[in-house]
């Protein structure tokens, strides 16, 4: 074969070859090289085992035109072989050593590489100073030529300067009294706008709730109509009115945020909340929609995401369910992932990444921005398949504006496509969530007071089915009466529902005069049950009231407030004055934060994962070593934990035995999951058999400790 010539371009090809092995022996001094160059010129580095004939059949015989890179052995002696087709040769190198040919093995091709890119850097340089010398003369020449055309045009403009300023002065005059007519046609069109505008902000407030409340009635009225006996047929056409009567509420809901936002009046709560919660929300809540297909719906949560959040928790999810929603409609199988991560951080603030993932039909590169315009779909065609306003995604985008944060998409048409939100939100402070006390519900006596009376026959069947005592009022003006007459009775409520929007006196009125007209209710717990969607917590808070839900509430959510309502000791009085108003979303994160876990874990490094990831989701940990101290650490004081988490490998007593030893002392109301590295076929089955509630593999994820929590210690929450 022929060799090619190796450093074809350079003046003198053994110099330059010599430069170079001179250059890697000092870069490496545990190797030997060979240098072949153009006309069979070659340098070596001294003692190299082969003589240049040698050197020279090697590389002949162990060229492959397909590889650059060739490892082989020649008398004992490992030889690395390096093609460059850069510089047009070859290079042969081998350990000083036999013996460290595994030792220097990684590195010894990456030193070669660097050091012929050095040369061909060096020869750029030298281009490089040339070509700009030759390039400054040019400039300087060029520069001569422009100063003098300058000096010509500054008398030009000195000219034209003159006669400009004439024109301005008559200009101006003429303006000024033009400015004088159209300042007072802009004030009158100001008045006019702004009246415009109140108008608009009461015409949807109006809306919200009148639309809302006949809604409200269709789906409440349905849910009671599936609870009696219907036989298939009519089971079937019920829940589709019912799915109908909540894609049609999701719609106006969509009108009404878009109107909101064209207005300028759509303002943003910022109350304290739990991220991961809502993204599981968002999850369960789009999980019976794609049930009948063979899709899988994922929730991925940074380990880094804390407990809490400062924002609002309602725009937040709504971006997420729209979204998720979004992706689930233009998906027949595969994958649905919601994950929330940390992009960045503050002293003051977070921002939040997240990403909705999906395998669905993709969206083409030209439609990634039409899609979050009002009113555009990709497939803005009266024959298109999938259909929608094509507000949700362009309301998204406004949201997104207004936390600090921004929405868009990546896609490959035909594949999938990700959507990406970020947001920023100010740090919650630390807070030690109450203990939260299942409480209940038989017997307690609520006062429920709506004018409307479709949606006061709802709330009433709701709560009786609870086995509540239920008094509804659909007049306002006659709660307190009925308040004094159940104190002189001794016979007092433990719980009052109001509506917000009443004849006189409205919900905020009576929540206050509740609180200051009578001693006996001032510690009432007020619940307030309204249809708008508004900024309204702090206002809530501020007339008195305890907590605050909107229409129509899930019953598991509606119970869940009235459980954490009945279970605090005093509501009112001084020290829950200052704690925030429950909200939907604040009391399901009081439930999480408030669970005490008992970790068994024997592994130092394990411990130290474990209670960082469990303790930044805001739960309560305490860690045993093995199995022995964790019998002992939950016989001590069984009501101090909610949950054991149990490895299975550990000294002196292993988690099998001692959950068999827990249990065989009755304590088998406490939830114990297995915890182990052990993901075999039959290990599930072994702990299950040793008395465990569940199994976990590790490296344990955040998001499936708060599964795991959800089922065994909250599936029994509202029921």
């Amino acid at each position: 074969m022929t060799l090619a010539p190796l450093f074809a371009e350079f003046v003198d090809p053994l110099e330059q070859l010599n430069t170079l092995r001179m250059h890697l022996e000092q870069e490496t001094d545990q190797m030997l090289f060979f240098c072949l160059g153009r006309f069979d010129a070659h340098a070596a580095s001294e003692g190299f085992p082969l003589d240049a004939d040698q050197a020279v059949r090697v590389i002949e015989e162990h060229e492959q035109p397909a590889a650059k890179e060739a490892t082989f052995v020649v008398q004992g002696r490992r030889y690395y072989l390096l093609v460059v087709p850069a510089l047009q040769g070859h290079i042969l190198a081998t350990p000083l050593h036999p013996e460290q040919a595994d030792d220097i093995a990684p590195w010894a091709a990456n030193v070669i590489r660097l050091a012929v890119r050095l040369f061909r850097a060096q020869r750029e340089t030298d281009e490089t100073v040339n070509r700009l010398r030759i390039q400054k003369k040019q400039f300087d020449r060029q520069s001569a030529v422009l100063e003098n055309k300058f000096q010509d045009i500054m008398a030009e403009n000195e000219q034209n300067y003159q006669k400009i300023q004439e024109q301005q002065l008559t200009y101006a005059n003429r303006l000024q009294a033009e400015i004088k007519t159209q300042t007072a046609e802009l004030r009158m069109a100001k008045k006019a706008a702004e009246a415009a505008s109140v108008a608009k902000s009461e015409f949807l407030a109006s809306m919200s709730h009148e639309i809302r409340t006949p809604m409200n009635g269709i789906i409440g009225f349905t849910d009671m109509l599936l609870e009696t006996g219907l036989n298939n047929e009519q089971e079937e056409f019920a829940q589709t009115i019912k799915r109908s009567a909540y894609a049609l509420l999701s719609l106006i809901n969509d009108i009404l945020d878009f109107s909101k936002v064209e207005a300028g009046k759509l303002d943003l709560e910022c109350i304290s909340f739990d991220p991961e919660i809502t993204a599981q929300d968002v999850c369960d809540l789009i999980r019976p929609k794609v049930a009948s297909q063979p899709i899988e719906v994922l929730c991925r949560i940074d380990d880094a995401l804390p407990a809490n959040v400062m924002g609002d928790p309602g725009r937040y999810r709504q971006v997420l369910v729209n979204l998720m929603g979004n992706a689930a409609k233009f998906t027949k199988q595969g994958e649905l992932e919601l994950a929330i991560m940390v992009e960045s951080e503050t002293e003051t603030t977070i921002t939040l990444h997240a990403t909705i993932r999906d395998t669905g039909i993709g969206i083409p590169q030209d439609k990634l921005e039409v899609i979050f315009e009002a009113f555009r779909q990709a497939d803005g065609s009266t024959t298109r398949e999938y259909g929608g306003t094509g507000l949700g995604l362009s309301i998204c985008r406004k949201i997104a504006d207004l936390m600090g944060g921004k929405v868009w998409a990546e896609s490959r048409s035909g594949k999938d496509t990700t959507f990406h939100f970020t947001a920023i939100f100010n740090k919650a402070p630390q807070q030690q969530k109450k203990m939260f006390h299942k409480v209940s519900l038989a017997g307690k006596r609520v006062l429920i007071v709506d004018d409307n009376l479709a949606n006061l026959t709802i709330l009433e069947h709701v709560l009786r089915s609870a086995r509540l005592e239920v008094t509804a009022v659909a007049d306002s003006g006659a709660v307190l009466p009925l308040l004094r007459r159940a104190a002189e009775e001794r016979r007092q409520f433990d719980l009052a529902i109001l509506d917000m929007q009443m004849p006189e006196p409205d919900g905020f009125t009576l929540a206050r005069q509740i609180r200051t007209e009578m001693a006996e209710t001032a510690l009432l717990p007020l619940l307030a049950y309204t249809s708008t969607m508004d900024k309204s917590a702090q206002l809530c808070k501020d007339a008195g009231f305890d907590a605050i839900l909107v229409k129509p509430a899930r019953r598991d959510t509606l119970f869940k407030t009235i459980e954490k309502l009945l279970g605090i000791d005093a509501p009112g009085d001084a020290s829950q004055a200052e704690a925030p108003i429950l909200t939907q979303y604040s009391v399901r994160e009081e439930i999480k934060q408030s669970v005490r876990i008992l970790l068994a874990e024997d592994n130092p490094v394990n411990q130290k994962l474990a209670v960082l990831i469990l303790t930044k989701a805001g739960y309560k940990i305490s860690v045993v070593n093995n199995g022995r101290q964790a019998v002992d650490a939950f016989a001590r004081n069984p009501k101090e934990f909610d949950l054991i988490l149990m490895d299975v490998q550990m000294p002196e007593m292993d988690g099998l035995k001692a959950t068999k030893e827990l249990r065989a002392q009755g304590w088998t109301d406490v939830p114990i999951i297995a915890m182990t590295a052990n993901a075999m076929k039959g290990d599930r089955e072994i702990c299950l058999e040793a008395g465990m509630n569940d199994y976990i593999v590790k490296p344990v994820k955040r998001e499936i400790i708060f599964e795991i929590i959800e089922k065994w210690l909250h599936r029994d929450l509202g029921k």
